[in-house]
């Protein structure tokens, strides 16, 4: 059982390794790109991932990342499997 719920940590796990932007995120784990929004959010709230835009064609897009906390924490999940 987890405390952080099935779609927070599936979003957690996907961005092991790699920094991603939301909709990649959404596609990634099957949820809408408007719902992954307030999982993200939630999760900078609870400071296991940070938030940061880079340029991509041309314009500013929000990236997300894991914290070294998130890091931690994917780390623990993955021991508890």
């Amino acid at each position: 059982m987890s405390l952080l719920g099935a779609t927070k940590e599936s979003i957690l796990r996907e961005l092991e390794g790699e920094p991603k932007h939301g909709y990649a995120i959404a596609d990634s784990i099957g949820i809408s790109k408007g719902g992954v929004y307030s999982h993200l959010q939630d999760l900078k709230e609870a400071g296991m991932i940070v938030v940061y835009e880079v340029e991509e064609d041309g314009r500013e897009v929000k990236t997300y990342r894991l914290t070294e906390a998130g890091e931690l924490l994917v780390e623990a999940l993955k021991k508890a499997e």
